[in-house]
């Protein structure tokens, strides 16, 4: 059993597993084969690794990029390249700055339109795009909020449908080619996920349009993909022979892990071990 779709302590603020106790758990479950992929880092990474050799688990060097493609917002997950690779770290150190100066901007912009937006400066931290979402949707009524609508994907409706350009992050296209460069695997991270405007679902043209800019393949197996989805986006693997994975996307112990057959992402694993 695979797990490809993990994220520990250093992503920051919302993930809890430390690596010896995700290394434990992971053996106590079955599985044979996890990933780190946090969040724009690889900080953990060597931990992890560390941690699964003590039990017999091959830990894949991962990463999740926050990105964006024709105008929807996706993750893009990078496998098979060494953490503490230049290129890797510079494409991760600008994905933090630009989301940062956003965040910056938008702290000034915001309530120059007349919105409250207070208590960032108490985080601790540099605030994020997401921090100041957040913020913004708690503290005002906005309109066009979705019924069920978290704060984080209300803000953040706001913000792209209303301020264009205000946050720019970078595009898969440019992942994908660090990726490659690196001899790494480029995936698209749930592409049926629904989140809002946060994660609106891949269809057959997305999928098509990134296929032609070389990603390498599909995040099929993931808790929220219905049976359903499930067999659209095998169809999709196949059309443009595009790799399968899958994953948990858990953050703590609380979210379990998943426990998906080799044989369901067998030519993904090989491709990593060559």
């Amino acid at each position: 059993m695979i797990d490809l779709h993990i994220h520990t302590n250093a992503t920051p603020h919302h993930a809890f597993w430390e690596p010896a106790a995700l290394a434990a758990a992971a053996a106590e479950r079955g599985l044979s084969v996890i990933a780190a992929t946090d969040h724009n880092t690889t900080a953990n990474v060597r931990a992890l690794q560390a941690a699964g050799a003590e039990h017999g688990i091959w830990v894949v060097p991962g990463v999740e990029i926050d990105s964006t493609y024709n105008g929807k917002l996706w993750h893009t997950l990078v496998y098979g390249v060494a953490p503490d690779a230049p290129a890797l770290l510079a494409l991760c150190a600008e994905v933090f700055t630009r989301n940062a100066e956003d965040a910056q901007r938008l702290m000034q912009e915001l309530p120059a339109r007349g919105w409250r937006l207070e208590g960032l400066e108490s985080l601790g931290r540099s605030p994020n795009v997401a921090d100041v979402a957040t913020a913004l949707a708690k503290q005002n009524e906005l309109p066009n909020r979705q019924p069920r609508e978290g704060h984080e994907e209300a803000g953040m409706r706001y913000i792209l449908t209303e301020m264009a350009g205000a946050y720019r992050p970078l595009g898969v296209d440019a992942v994908i080619q660090v990726a490659h460069k690196l001899k790494g695997i480029a995936l698209l991270a749930h592409p049926g996920r629904s989140k809002g405007i946060y994660a609106i679902p891949a269809d057959a043209s997305d999928i098509a349009a990134l296929a032609t800019v070389g990603l390498d393949g599909l995040e099929v197996y993931y808790p929220s993909h219905t049976p359903q989805v499930e067999q659209f986006l095998l169809a999709q693997a196949k059309q443009h022979k595009l790799l399968v994975s899958g994953g948990s996307d858990s953050h703590h112990p609380r979210q379990p892990l998943a426990e998906i057959p080799v044989e369901n992402v067998g030519a993904f694993l090989a491709r990593l071990s060559r």
